[in-house]
């Protein structure tokens, strides 16, 4: 086996290795608060929107 073949077969074990870490700390219990809040940040706004009425609710464009 040459120092290439080697090299590959480390680089795609190590890859391997990282990818699991990063799912362990993705799935601890830890982060799952985290995660949540950052789940219900698209809805934060919809409050606001209702409280300023049909009429004065922007399309996006300017006047």
């Amino acid at each position: 086996m040459d120092w290439v073949t080697f090299g590959r077969s480390l680089f795609t074990v190590v890859c391997f290795a990282f990818f699991i870490v990063v799912l362990i700390i993705a799935y601890s219990k830890r982060s799952r608060s985290r995660y949540e809040e950052a789940a219900k940040l698209p809805f934060l706004d919809d409050d606001k929107v209702e409280e300023a009425g049909r009429e004065q609710a922007s399309s996006g464009a300017r006047k």
